[in-house]
């Protein structure tokens, strides 16, 4: 009795570790990121705005109609302002202004 019980929950955690590296979040407006989504992760496109070249970090201003935030990367050469991209990443708050740490960031080729 205890073996298939041991075997269900490997098996278990073994599905779930496959789905969590699967997902993705949805995909949400930048107006739509508020302090509730503090340590949460996020999905957003946008335009770039600017963009800022620190020793180790890259600053990249997004904007999506009315809306924009910051998001902090690791050293970017390969973007370029106007260019339309994708970001998953965690929000966070850096003096009181919220921002996203990205995890992945891709160009959209077929941006309006």
């Amino acid at each position: 009795m205890l073996r298939p019980a041991f075997i269900t929950a490997i098996i278990g955690t073994f599905i779930l570790l496959i789905l969590s590296n699967n997902l993705e979040p949805s995909l949400i407006r930048i107006s739509e990121i508020k302090e509730k989504s503090l340590g949460s992760f996020v999905r957003i496109q946008g335009k770039i705005e600017s963009i800022s070249q620190k020793e180790s970090l890259t600053i990249i201003k997004l904007s999506q109609e009315n809306s924009s935030i910051d998001i902090l990367a690791e050293k970017q050469d390969s973007f370029q302002k106007d260019a339309f991209i994708e970001v998953i990443g965690k929000v966070t708050e850096w003096h009181g202004i919220l921002e996203i740490e990205a995890s992945q960031i891709k160009t959209i080729e077929n941006a309006p």
